[in-house]
């Protein structure tokens, strides 16, 4: 199989066939000489609604289907994605939100990027809404919130792509083999937030090489979610237990400090949050410890000294 499309499923079905049906019309090419097949969770419903199943029905039909599973609890988006990925079969995992629209020729230059550069991760930009400046690779503010910080709308090459230190909304490519040799997601997030920042961090802690090629984009609709996303209290330890995980301790302290000085926890305090990240983090740091090749402030240096935009 040459890749898999893994997408985790939640709301409405339009954004489930957008997602698909492009990824089709790319797919039609008559260039597109590739094996593959879907990957599907979906979660947060009773009962998957009727339209939902009808695509995934037809995805069956088709013989295009490699996996579906449907859980009534919401999921985080990384446990969801990891799910999808147990036993899949593609050479490369191609990940999309379901309310992301790959753009003309997507799979056939990210395949093409893969093996004429190596690299073992790839992000492709992102486009939000027509008129306004796509969205190249993020810039880190790991000290304040241990999220991405903005998107930078000036790609560091103007053609061909170019290594990154994070990168990308919505859709990115993973070689398999180098998915399953650093263990994917953790899948201890819960709610939005946390697993971009992780991810993309450790590859490159496991040095893995990580790209964004500035001419591959998608489309990314920024519309109202059925769930809440920024300043809930799985955000806030979400982003803690990341900062735990990839830098320890000290990292993790920074970012409480700077989340206390906020005044918007909707529920527990910032310190009971705290505990919480400390303790639900505290077996996967140890574990990220001892295997990383270098420390956090090792990385940031490598970064500048590699020039790696991030």
């Amino acid at each position: 199989m040459d890749f898999s499309i893994i997408i985790a499923h939640r709301g409405s079905a339009l954004g489930l066939w957008a997602t698909v049906h492009s990824c089709e019309i790319d797919l039609s090419d008559p260039r597109c000489k590739y094996s593959y097949n879907y990957r599907i969770v979906t979660n947060g419903e009773k009962k998957l609604d009727p339209d939902s199943q009808n695509i995934i029905n037809q995805l069956q039909k088709a013989n295009k289907l490699g996996y579906v599973h449907h859980s009534e609890e919401p999921l985080a988006p990384p446990t969801a994605r990891q799910m999808a990925t147990e036993g899949a079969d593609g050479k490369f995992l191609f990940f999309f939100d379901n309310h992301c629209m790959v753009t003309r020729d997507y799979f056939r230059r990210a395949i093409f990027d893969f093996e004429k550069y190596g690299m073992d991760m790839l992000h492709s930009t992102t486009r939000y809404f027509t008129g306004e400046p796509e969205n190249f690779h993020y810039t880190l503010t790991l000290d304040k919130n241990f999220w991405t910080g903005q998107c930078a709308t000036f790609p560091d090459h103007p053609y061909k792509p170019y290594p990154v230190a994070m990168g990308g909304h919505g859709g990115f490519a993973v070689k398999r083999d180098a998915w399953e040799e650093v263990g994917g997601y953790w899948t201890g997030f819960e709610g939005y937030g946390g697993e971009e920042s992780y991810f993309d961090l450790k590859m490159a802690m496991l040095d893995k090489t990580n790209y964004l090629d500035p001419y591959l984009s998608h489309w990314h609709y920024a519309g109202t979610r059925p769930y809440r996303r920024h300043f809930t209290d799985d955000y806030y330890c979400n982003m803690m237990m990341c900062a735990n995980i990839i830098g320890g301790q000290q990292w993790m302290y920074r970012v409480y400090e700077n989340f206390a000085k906020s005044t918007k926890f909707p529920g527990k305090s910032i310190f009971a949050l705290l505990e919480d990240a400390q303790l639900k983090s505290a077996e996967h740091a140890a574990w990220f410890a001892a295997k990383r090749k270098r420390t956090l402030e090792e990385q940031l240096v490598w970064f500048r000294d590699n020039n790696i935009s991030h």
